[in-house]
């Protein structure tokens, strides 16, 4: 699966693979076709079951000259951490843990907006207690969107993923 993969992280996956396997993306709708057509040549080869697997943005890849967890390996290590947008969909929980935030005191509005506790200690916002922001499953709402970048959390990560 490649859902919000960035084009630098795929290059960058492609040059590592370079020798080892091929990267192969496209158009679903391309990928589909191209395999009901080889399907039509070669019955026996199993690409109708390749093809009803097609759902969001996949692409393939061909292992050449490696193994599986080398492949695998590359993925993980080229995974990248993203700030929290509106709209998206949280997929695991995270808190704001109690102390201090570094900001300073003119940027309570944000806290108040969302009913965080907060107190002003030595200049800077300081949380009074933890506080759960984002809730599995559910969309991020603007205005913690907002705080969480001025807070310098990026609670998404993005790669690409082996599913079969």
């Amino acid at each position: 699966c490649a859902d919000f993969v960035a084009s630098k992280q795929m290059q960058n996956i492609r040059m590592e693979l370079r020798g080892k396997a091929v990267v192969l993306m496209g158009k679903n709708t391309m990928i589909r076709k191209a395999l009901e057509m080889g399907h039509l040549a070669h019955p026996d080869a199993g690409m109708d079951v390749l093809r009803s697997n097609i759902r969001g943005n996949i692409g393939f890849i061909f292992a050449t000259n490696c193994q599986l967890d080398d492949i695998r390996e590359v993925l993980t290590k080229h995974v990248r951490d993203s700030a929290a947008k509106s709209g998206q969909v949280a997929k695991a929980n995270l808190s704001l843990p109690a102390g201090p935030t570094g900001m300073d005191p003119s940027q309570t509005a944000f806290f108040q907006a969302l009913n965080i506790g907060t107190k002003i200690v030595k200049g800077q916002i300081e949380l009074v207690s933890e506080f759960p922001i984002l809730k599995q499953g559910e969309r991020v709402s603007p205005s913690s969107a907002i705080l969480l970048s001025k807070l310098g959390i990026r609670p998404f990560s993005y790669g690409m993923e082996v599913e079969q």
